[in-house]
């Protein structure tokens, strides 16, 4: 009987997020939105994970033969430049804002460091931005492509049919899960991931004064910060947000599957579990 009820519960679930999926689509989706497609049969989404300085440092030749999508802070880094990525994608909405360190920092990055011709994924928000665009307009090889950030859930055949269409994506709780969507939907046989370490609960401690604190680590760098705010800063709410980031790819697997794409975490370390683990140095033979 129980286990009849929660069948029920979660059929009931599927049907209403299906419908509110479906009512979000027709009044926050873009429908005249294009993909951009692949030039390549093979992709490697540069994660922003400790691990990624491994690759760097190891793998440069082998990155060098994949379309690469960098992402958030990597316009910063002096592999910025080596590499030339023709992709980057933006989630956060930080980058519009002026007074935050990732507008500041990391968008003055790709202006400033771009001298090739660039694709800049971001949501079709952050193009209203009046800071975001005039940034932009002062590096004529960046040309930004917007695509519709709906969250939609439901019945599979519904929202891989959204993922298709580029009318709704996964929750993205990681800027890598939207980067994974879009590299999907551009039509690449294989995807890598780097530098995906995903290890945020290894860096989640109290202090002696039972405040959250946070080592926010990257491979250009760690940061401690305190949560400070305790009324939305409880350990379950931190791992209530690990829990929808890993989430995010199990969604994304499944899409792969059913498109017939093959993804595989190429991370020296990673916590990412649903996509086939691979070393590098084994697929320097393949490439």
């Amino acid at each position: 009987m129980i286990n009849f009820l929660l069948s029920l519960q979660q059929a009931i679930n599927r049907f209403i997020n299906s419908i509110l999926s479906l009512i979000k689509v027709l009044f926050l989706s873009d429908f005249s939105l294009k993909t951009t497609k692949a030039t390549n049969s093979r992709c490697g989404i540069l994660g922003n994970g400790p691990s990624l300085k491994v690759t760097l440092e190891q793998d440069i030749e082998f990155l060098n033969k994949l379309e690469l999508i960098a992402v958030n802070l990597f316009s910063t880094t002096k592999e910025y430049t080596q590499l030339r990525p023709k992709n980057y994608l933006l989630l956060d909405w930080s980058f519009m804002n002026p007074d935050h360190w990732h507008g500041r920092t990391g968008l003055r990055g790709i202006v400033e460091n771009t001298t090739w011709d660039l694709n800049l994924f971001v949501p079709t928000k952050m193009l209203k931005s009046a800071y975001f665009r005039s940034e932009l307009a002062q590096n004529p090889h960046i040309k930004p492509i917007p695509f519709n950030y709906t969250i939609v859930s439901g019945y599979t055949k519904l929202t891989h049919w959204l993922f298709k269409k580029g009318l709704g994506m996964p929750q993205c709780q990681n800027v890598l899960v939207a980067a994974l969507f879009y590299s999907l939907n551009m039509g690449f046989k294989e995807i890598y991931l780097f530098g995906a370490d995903h290890s945020w609960h290894e860096m989640i401690k109290l202090d002696e004064d039972n405040n959250l604190v946070v080592s926010d680590t990257h491979f250009y760098g760690q940061k401690d910060y305190d949560i400070a705010v305790r009324e939305t800063s409880y350990m379950s709410q931190q791992l209530f947000s690990l829990h929808k980031a890993f989430y995010g790819y199990e969604v994304l697997a499944k899409y792969a599957r059913s498109i017939g794409v093959k993804v595989y975490n190429a991370s020296a370390k990673s916590y990412v579990d649903v996509f086939e683990k691979v070393k590098v140095k084994d697929l320097k033979k393949k490439v």
